[in-house]
């Protein structure tokens, strides 16, 4: 009997060998479509959007990026499709109060300023915050997540994010009176369950508009300034989240139209998480190497993580944008 059990033990095992390596080298099931999912209350940083214009004129067609949030949702309990809500800092900011919190006093002029805090900087660090939410120097230079503002020489010194020129009275709320609590600032649209040739095509949005009514705002000489009623609205068409084993969803492509009152403009965007601030040196516009962008540490140097993002971008400073960019295209990577 102790033979026989022995038999069976030795074929029991070779079984279960069988079905492990079965296993290890068994085709594995295709991965869910899937974004990183972002909240500012959490602390968990938004998409940063590179947008390249195609089309328009106006103050609409000047924005070089744009932070989004996104999120997905399950449309069933067990499997299915997903629906995948995006909030883009363009609709959302006057929701915020980000639009109108600085600079809205004409008195109040920050080039004559030589220093906002009073102390002996040699570089005036009175800053201001943008339509879309990023931060700049009143000369125009970004202003990176951690105050940090590139100098000619290469170098770089910080500022503080909240010196803001003007009233420092609290930010003005913008409302849409048919949607006060601003569900319609997400533009929802649907997402397959499973990608295909490694992309989760989003189709069918809608939302992501903002009818803001007429504010008025108190300036500090004492005068009032009417906010007039207006329109912004982000429209995506062509919009493929990246989903393979390199990108899990942590980059996009899209082509988006904008809207602000009478003026429209198009672009083409990319997107990619996380959003990393890089020094801003003189030679404008390009793409330079930069230890902030090192998706890996060097103890050697000083730094014991790297930038976090994903090392398939290849990431290189954006001079012109201050932000670590991919080098290559995202769509090509598998």
């Amino acid at each position: 009997m102790s033979k026989n059990l022995r038999i069976s033990l030795y074929g029991l095992t070779g079984a279960v060998a069988g079905f492990v390596l079965q296993g290890c080298f068994a085709a594995q099931p295709t991965p869910e479509c899937s974004v990183t999912i972002t909240a500012a209350a959490l602390g968990l940083a938004p998409y940063y959007v590179k947008l390249t214009k195609q089309s328009g004129t106006g103050t609409c067609s000047t924005l070089t990026h744009m932070q989004a949030g996104l999120q997905r949702f399950r449309t069933q309990a067990n499997g299915g499709a997903f629906t995948m809500a995006i909030k883009a800092s363009p609709v959302a900011d006057p929701f915020l109060g980000y639009v109108y919190a600085a600079n809205v006093d004409p008195s109040n002029d920050c080039v004559k300023e030589t220093d906002c805090q009073g102390d002996t900087k040699p570089t005036n660090s009175c800053v201001v915050t943008q339509a879309d939410g990023g931060v700049e120097l009143f000369d125009g230079r970004p202003v990176g997540p951690t105050g940090n503002v590139g100098l000619p020489d290469g170098g770089s010194f910080k500022v503080s994010r909240t010196n803001e020129c003007g009233p420092v009275d609290d930010p003005i709320n913008r409302v849409d009176a048919t949607d006060p609590k601003g569900k319609n600032l997400n533009a929802i649209g649907k997402m397959p369950q499973f990608p295909t040739n490694n992309v989760c095509a989003i189709t069918e949005f809608a939302g992501g508009v903002q009818n803001y009514q007429a504010e008025s705002l108190d300036l500090v000489d004492g005068t009032t300034q009417t906010l007039p009623a207006i329109t912004y609205k982000l429209e995506y068409t062509n919009f493929n989240v990246i989903n393979s084993t390199k990108v899990p969803g942590t980059a996009f492509t899209a082509d988006v139209k904008y809207t602000a009152g009478a003026c429209v403009a198009e672009y083409k965007a990319l997107g990619f998480w996380p959003p990393v601030a890089c020094s801003n040196p003189a030679s404008q516009g390009e793409l330079v190497d930069s230890t902030e962008c090192d998706p890996s540490g060097d103890l050697d140097a000083g730094r014991v993580t790297g930038s976090g993002i994903n090392p398939e971008f290849k990431p290189r400073c954006d001079t012109a944008l201050g932000m670590c960019v991919p080098s290559v295209d995202l769509t090509t990577i598998k």
